[in-house]
């Protein structure tokens, strides 16, 4: 049995159109990213290979127009993510362990079934999964024995015939909207008397399959736009629990907490509920109009040894709700008297300069023969 080695290649790649659930259709022209998976069928001559055609086809894409993200940027803005978020981290936890070969007969399908795909074309900004594997590698030898005829010699050729799968994924779903697989040979001819020794067999095919790949991909992208999946408008949804004032978080984003009401589109999404001295709730969801999750927390370690019961941390939190709530009163009520008692100096003052102004007003003789000239008294 073949072992089965896979290169987490998350090199992002702009194509033509934007299918990305969270952004706006900007028109055709558009630039698209996606992430690219190099797997290994073709046994163990092409592990260290996995590299090459990764960095030929980013090459040949680019070379076709596309703008490639370098992938060290996406990988590690990736593993940040990824320990920062215990359900990601367990998704690349399983995608790590095939790219080891410890699951051999596990291909990037089954690892990124469901919502790791979307978790991991959400973290990497991608709209597309792009997976290439090298499926086959194989040798035919041809013999023409031609000594002792015409042609005076025996001649001997070689087919090396390497073939790659390629699939291109949607970033909404996951649903395959392009597929094909590419066949590239390379003949070398041995004439008697004449021998040839090359080290370059496998690289030559492996330029011609990312070369033919780039091509076939720019020939298609009209049918890759076609086949998106349109924007989803969001819809709402309820997340309730049995602690409240705990941090809801949809895909990595804190949103609100519990209880509340909040809009996203519909369909797979990372949901994590938290709050200190509970453990995290965190499960894969599938949203859809109208849902009310009502969400069950539980005291964490920490919780269980510094209030034992969950109705002993209620209890608390209810006392420390009831204290803020005072003192967000007694605020209040202080703003409220330093308000007024600042109307009421205010009026004060304008009560006695009216008043001043008022006594100036009624108190004066006019000097004849001088109009307009006022002594005060």
């Amino acid at each position: 049995m073949k072992r089965t080695l896979i290169v987490f290649c998350l090199t992002a790649i702009a194509l033509l159109v934007p299918l990305s659930v969270f952004a706006a259709d900007k028109g055709a022209d558009a630039p698209m990213k996606a992430a690219i998976f190099i797997q290994n069928r073709a046994g163990a001559d092409f592990t260290d290979k996995l590299d090459v055609l990764n960095d030929l086809l980013t090459t040949r894409l680019t070379e076709k127009g596309f703008s490639v993200i370098d992938r060290s940027v996406v990988m590690a803005k990736f593993r940040e993510a990824r320990d920062l978020d215990p359900a990601l981290q367990r998704e690349v936890t399983a995608l790590e362990k095939a790219m080891d070969g410890a699951n051999a007969q596990a291909g990037p399908e089954s690892s990124l079934s469901g919502a790791s795909a979307l978790r991991i074309a959400q973290m990497t900004g991608a709209d597309y999964l792009v997976m290439a594997s090298l499926t086959s590698f194989g040798q035919e030898t041809r013999t023409f024995k031609g000594e002792g005829t015409q042609y005076g010699s025996n001649n001997r050729s070689s087919v090396y015939t390497l073939r790659i799968a390629v699939k291109v994924l949607e970033g909404n779903q996951g649903g395959t909207v392009y597929g094909d697989t590419v066949a590239i040979a390379e003949r070398v001819a041995v004439v008697e008397g004449l021998r040839i020794e090359s080290s370059e067999i496998i690289n030559k095919l492996l330029d011609a399959g990312a070369l033919k790949i780039a091509d076939n991909i720019g020939d298609k992208t009209g049918k890759i736009r076609d086949a998106r999946v349109p924007v989803a408008a969001g819809v709402e949804f309820s997340v309730k629990s049995n602690v409240e004032g705990a941090t809801v978080e949809l895909d990595g984003a804190a949103i609100g907490s519990t209880p509340g009401r909040f809009i996203a589109p519909p369909g797979v999404h990372q949901l994590r509920v938290y709050k200190q001295w509970l453990a995290p709730w965190d499960k894969t969801v599938n949203i859809y109009a109208g849902q009310v999750l009502n969400i069950s927390l539980e005291l964490s370690k920490e919780g269980l040894k510094r209030y034992s019961t969950l109705e002993n941390l209620k209890h608390d939190l209810a006392k420390t709700k009831m204290q803020t709530d005072a003192e967000g009163k007694e605020r209040d009520a202080n703003i409220e008297i330093n308000k007024q008692q600042s109307d009421a100096d205010a009026y004060s003052k304008k009560a006695i300069a009216d008043g001043e102004k008022k006594k100036r007003e009624d108190s004066y003789d006019r000097i004849e023969g001088a109009p307009g000239t006022v002594i005060y008294k």
